[in-house]
């Protein structure tokens, strides 16, 4: 049976119940392209539900709100709060993705008080005829762009890879994408549902949000830069490294020792197998709690767990890991231990100015969303994919 957040706070009090490397049950969701299946997720219309465990039966966010740093790491629970930070998924497609794009951390946090969608793509599984299309092969103006979302020909201008196993993508915010043919992609993103639809075959003009994305998208010509092949000679390695999440790919030959506590890691095995061994206190001393993951299947490491061992179970095992490092934005032109006032200026009464811009009379009595919020709401379940 679940524990309920009561509960887990009663444990919790009671004894600092030791975590472990949960587990989450996979949510299939499908589309007219195929299938996106949710492996871990904070986002609202989708909240992870741990399968093993203690925990099992609780969702992410309610493990979060109980264990916040525990999970996450003092520095990320700083940056993000109580939100889970990133989702990882696995998408099949069989036809083709919507051309799409994403918003960043400050347009979405502006307009839709959420995160933005930074997005890694690792190919596990391609067709002969598969194609990532990411980024446009020449300059666009704003004008051409909203023209070829109207009449469908956005596709026709944006530049085509051929993927294979083992190759990796950044789709950075204002990036215009798609993909077709059969694919199979483990997906990590920004904690965002929020993906921008600019043209969809089995959709109409009107469905599209060209409008809302025309003034965040990268009209540049796409370089290159975003799409890597894979390197047969590289066995383990960095993959991508961004203020968003750091990826990594992960051959494991033999017992690997982690060390961490700054920050959660997420593992997803993409071939082989292994077991996460944790020093844990049993009735007879110190022993190892062992906890398999197989091919296909992802779990999250709390930070809590500042040391454990990666151990494979079976031949050419293969892991993709995701972490965030600490993040910190300060504006270089602000000096953060600087009065907030000018030497030689006269501000009495100021201080008493300083009081909250929304009247008593916008605020609901009974304490409920306001109108501004209900809206902001509905604005933002437009874009849910």
């Amino acid at each position: 049976m679940p524990y309920c957040a009561e509960t887990i706070i009663s444990h919790c009090m009671e004894d600092k119940k030791r975590l472990y490397p949960i587990k989450f049950i996979p949510v299939r969701q499908q589309h007219h392209w195929g299938t996106e299946t949710v492996m871990i997720a904070d986002l609202g219309i989708v909240d992870s539900e741990a399968e093993n465990g203690w925990l099992a039966g609780n969702t992410i966010s309610d493990i979060m709100e109980t264990y916040i740093e525990r999970i996450v790491g003092e520095d990320v629970y700083n940056y993000y709060g109580r939100q889970f930070p990133v989702s990882v998924s696995v998408i099949e497609v069989d036809g083709q993705i919507p051309v799409s794009s994403h918003p960043d951390d400050e347009t979405a946090g502006q307009r839709y008080d959420a995160l933005g969608k930074n997005t890694f793509w690792y190919i596990l599984e391609a067709s002969d005829d598969a194609a990532i299309h990411l980024g446009f092969k020449s300059q666009m103006s704003a004008a051409e762009f909203y023209g070829r979302c109207l009449d469908g020909s956005i596709g026709d201008a944006l530049s085509s890879f051929r993927p294979a196993a083992g190759d990796w993508l950044n789709i950075r915010p204002g990036t215009v994408y798609s993909a077709s043919g059969r694919l199979k992609i483990l997906a990590v993103t920004e904690s965002s549902a929020i993906t921008f639809t600019l043209y969809d075959p089995k959709g109409s003009p009107e469905e599209s949000h060209a409008e809302d994305a025309i003034d965040l998208i990268d009209f540049r010509a796409e370089d290159g830069s975003s799409y890597h092949r894979h390197d047969t000679g590289t066995r383990s390695g960095t993959l991508l490294s961004s203020q968003e999440f750091t990826v990594g790919r992960t051959e494991i030959h033999e017992p690997v020792k982690v060390t961490s506590g700054h920050s959660f890691t997420v593992y997803s095995c993409v071939s082989g197998g292994l077991s996460i061994q944790v020093p844990a206190r049993d009735g007879n001393g110190s022993g190892m709690a062992n906890y398999p993951l197989a091919a296909g299947e992802t779990v999250l490491v709390p930070a809590d767990i500042d040391e454990f061992f990666l151990v494979p179970t079976d031949r050419d095992t293969v892991v993709i890991e995701t972490v965030i490092e600490k993040r910190e934005e300060v504006d270089s032109y602000i000096n953060p231990d600087t009065e907030p006032f000018l030497e030689g200026e006269d501000y009495e009464g100021v201080e008493d100015e300083e009081v909250d811009d929304r009247g008593d009379d916008d605020v609901p009595a009974d304490g409920s969303a306001s109108r501004e919020e209900t809206d902001r709401a509905a604005n933002i379940r437009r874009f849910f994919k």
